[in-house]
């Protein structure tokens, strides 16, 4: 992808985001399955899970409730932020909350880590925080200017105890974080300093969750992070294929107990659509060559594959895909 393309693209992207776009005219031909569409709003603020075996939405959250998802296994601690937001991460290898301060936010600038959509604990932009225990900057948003400190100071199998505060504090407010464990993870937000609830549905109960997340171009130099809208799988016993090669309708039983499947969380992701900016009313336009295999908790397996990105009015950010149990 040219460097300059791609930022000319994302540019006219954001300038157009909030125009209501024409509806493709080209689609994917509908299969032998069900078929589920959701409304996530024309700017992306809403979020949905969906249990592919009860062909339903089981719950629906806004993605801008919550600043750090701590996982809530008895023997798992890894924090993940809220890509969706801009949110980002700076270990100032720092241990005693007082000394960090401004000078550490101009270092920040420059090196900010972000956390990898396929949901592995050590490409989160924290990372492994239990080794020195080290007092990190989270930057609130995309605009940069709300920055937190955040260090994790305690975890066990029930509960976390994080010291927070703003940059010029030196004495933090120490907060519990008893974990959910019903849930893959517990909430928090740094406006309301306390976890936030109803955000996600108990993990027994969903496959797929519809949000947006942050993606990073590596190919790119120096690579280029963008907030994108996709298909996420749910951590707990969850996996996919992305496939190319074959057509949906022929895709079957046989077929799909044999690809290789994986549990990244983006193995759906973002790139089942795409715009083309050489049209004169650019619009989102399914690619239709690519469906997927999804496994789910009850080792049932379904196809899956995308038919539009538009609600039947025109407005964007209305994902409608197809599915079909195969065992």
């Amino acid at each position: 992808m040219n460097k300059y393309y791609l930022l000319a693209s994302l540019a006219f992207l954001f300038l157009t985001a909030c125009e209501k776009k024409e509806k493709p005219i080209t689609l994917p031909i509908k299969g032998d399955g069900q078929m589920l569409q959701v409304n996530m709003g024309e700017t992306y603020e809403y979020q949905f899970y969906i249990n592919l075996e009860e062909q339903k939405i089981v719950h629906v959250s806004k993605i801008n409730s919550w600043d750090l998802a701590l996982q809530s296994g008895s023997n798992d601690h890894a924090i993940f932020l809220n890509g969706g937001k801009g949110m980002a991460a700076y270990n100032t290898h720092k241990t005693a909350f007082q000394d960090v301060n401004f000078a550490d936010t101009l270092q920040a600038k420059s090196q900010w880590s972000y956390d990898s959509p396929t949901g592995l604990p050590d490409s989160s932009a924290i990372g492994d925080w239990k080794t020195s225990r080290p007092v990190y900057l989270i930057r609130l948003d995309e605009t940069g200017s709300k920055v937190r400190k955040l260090q994790i100071t305690y975890e066990d199998q029930f509960q976390y105890t994080l010291a927070v505060g703003d940059i010029s504090s030196s004495i933090p407010a120490t907060i519990t974080v008893v974990k959910n464990p019903t849930c893959n993870f517990t909430y928090f937000s740094f406006s309301l300093l306390t976890t936030v609830a109803d955000v996600e549905p108990a993990k027994s109960t969903w496959d797929l969750q519809i949000t947006k997340y942050n993606y990073t171009f590596y190919e790119e130099n120096p690579p280029l992070r963008y907030i994108v809208n996709g298909v996420l799988l749910n951590p707990t016993s969850t996996f996919a294929y992305k496939d190319s090669l074959t057509t949906y309708n022929t895709i079957n039983v046989d077929f799909a107990t044999s690809v290789p499947l994986s549990n990244l969380r983006d193995v759906i992701g973002y790139d089942w659509k795409f715009i083309d900016f050489t049209a004169t009313n650019p619009t989102y336009t399914i690619i239709k060559k690519y469906n997927y295999i999804v496994k789910n908790q009850n080792n049932h397996f379904f196809k899956l594959h995308f038919l539009d990105f538009y609600s039947p009015t025109g407005i964007k950010g209305s994902p409608k895909f197809e599915f079909y149990q195969l065992n």
